[in-house]
């Protein structure tokens, strides 16, 4: 019986007469016609019987075998070609009959193959799951107790500042406060870390080109890297851009390398590769938790030690460490994968001792909604931010979309040329704007009868609704920009 099983060919023979002398041979053979075969067995969806004969279908398959004809039987489930029953008589052919108990028990076996394989996913899944809302509860618990301990910590470094200046600048007490605050800096350290897994701090976005990224890494790696250990790359070249944090994407895959060297004594091999994967019908059964849709596929495998299965379902917990306690602080797979759900991916780990370890890093890929270019083309969008380098990343997106953009520094220059100089069709204002800040620059606006929507943005929108609907302000985006979102929100307004 062929099948397949985590996208590999698995063989399970029955042969009480020792018929088969060679099964690489006949592996090789099966292999060599399996295209042709699946592709006869999709149009038929019916048993083949192939016969000893020149130009029949399956003669190569007969000849292997060393038989007078076999009978491949298709164990189909939902459309899904499970399995295959291959089936060999030394010196004669198959009945009718026979064709017809075998294809009744294909039609048993494929129900049994599709049982195991929902068992196995409703267990993995259930896993998940359970995994992910353990996490999720520690991260409520932990940033709660992050902030109290900051305050904490706050006062602790207000106090060493005082005594530095109190008490008699002596070797010894200087000593002593510079190891209070250097074991307070540490904590301070493990405490972002906490905050960054149970609410993660909102960090610009910008897109981010995994190969440019993954040249930089693996160059790092290589020059840093014990020379024992061999860095193979498997990268695709065209890889989905991502929106997100670069410094962030760039410190889980470090980590994950560091994880990967520190698992490997003496000689051993790190392989990093990436690929784009599309999610869809086909193939979403095989990834539960996924939202359809393109992919970055992320992967750091070593030839470590390896993990156990004990402990592979604790690897995310905070402070979980199969490391030396003077090594690791046991965070770092902890922040990692707070990070990688802050950018809505998702992360696999497969293991086994003595073999080694792969961690599968899935990011969504980049694919901004399809705006209808020749409405945009003849839209005019006034941005009015002080900080420059936003601005212009801004307006280089919209720009792509075929939006006109006028770019300002001041509230000042916002009023000045929509009085003398141009018409606009939206407004967007940054709220901390110097001298005249947004709300007040849409208030005069607005006593000018100037009626262009307008969409208010801010780092922390410390102004409520009612401010807004004084002075007609239609939106309000809190900084970091989500492209997506402001995209949206300026279709939505023209």
């Amino acid at each position: 019986m062929l099948y397949e099983r985590d996208d590999k060919r698995q063989y399970i023979y029955f042969d009480p007469q020792n018929v088969i002398s060679s099964k690489e041979e006949i592996e090789k053979v099966l292999s060599y016609n399996s295209s042709f075969i699946t592709k006869w067995l999709d149009i038929n969806r019916r048993p083949l019987l192939a016969l000893n004969h020149h130009n029949n279908i399956g003669y190569g398959i007969v000849q292997s075998l060393n038989c007078e004809s076999v009978c491949i039987a298709p164990c189909y489930f939902d459309n899904v070609l499970e399995s295959e029953i291959i089936l060999g008589k030394l010196d004669s052919t198959f009945s009718s009959s026979h064709i017809s108990i075998v294809e009744q028990f294909s039609t048993i076996l494929s129900f049994a193959i599709s049982h195991i394989k929902t068992r196995e996913l409703n267990q993995a899944l259930e896993s998940r799951l359970l995994q992910a809302q353990k996490l999720e509860t520690i991260g409520k618990l932990s940033s709660g107790m992050a902030h109290d301990f900051n305050n904490l910590l706050s006062s602790i470094f207000g106090s060493l500042n005082l005594l530095r200046n109190r008490v008699p600048s002596t070797e010894s007490v200087t000593r002593l406060i510079d190891n209070i605050e250097n074991c307070s800096i540490r904590a301070k350290d493990l405490t972002k870390g906490l905050l960054s897994f149970g609410k993660p701090t909102p960090k610009r976005k910008e897109i981010v080109y995994p190969n440019l990224l993954l040249n930089e890494l693996t160059r790092v790696i290589i020059q840093t890297f014990p020379k024992n250990i061999t860095i193979e790359e498997k990268i695709e070249s065209n890889l989905h851009s991502i929106l997100g944090n670069s410094t962030e994407i760039y410190q889980i895959l470090l980590n994950l390398c560091v994880n990967a060297r520190e698992a490997i004594e003496g000689k051993g091999k790190i392989t990093i590769s990436a690929e784009n994967i599309l999610i869809d019908e086909k193939n979403s059964i095989n990834f539960p938790l996924f939202d359809k849709g393109k992919y970055v596929k992320l992967s750091v495998s070593d030839t470590g030690v390896g993990i156990d299965e004990e402990n592979l379902s604790k690897i995310f917990d905070p402070y979980f460490s199969t490391k030396q306690k003077e090594t690791g602080s046991g965070l770092g797979l902890y922040v990692t994968y707070g990070i990688i759900k802050a950018h809505n991916g998702h992360v696999d780990v497969s293991s086994k001792v003595g073999e080694g370890t792969t961690f599968d890093v899935y990011i969504p890929a980049f694919e901004p909604n399809k705006i209808d270019k020749t409405k945009a083309g003849n839209k005019i969008i006034m941005l009015a931010d002080d900080e420059e380098m936003l601005s212009d990343i801004l307006g280089e997106m919209l720009e792509t979309y075929g939006y006109y953009v006028v770019k300002v520094k001041s509230s000042e220059e916002v009023i000045q040329v929509l009085t003398e100089e141009i018409k606009v069709d939206l407004l967007i204002i940054d709220y901390n704007m110097p001298e005249m800040n947004g709300l007040q620059c849409v208030s005069e606006l607005r006593k000018r009868n100037f009626n262009m929507p307008v969409i208010l943005s801010s780092g922390s929108l410390s102004f409520d609704d009612e401010e807004l609907k004084k002075v007609n302000i239609q939106s309000k985006l809190l900084k970091p920009y989500e492209f997506e979102t402001m995209l949206k929100t300026i279709q939505e307004l023209l």
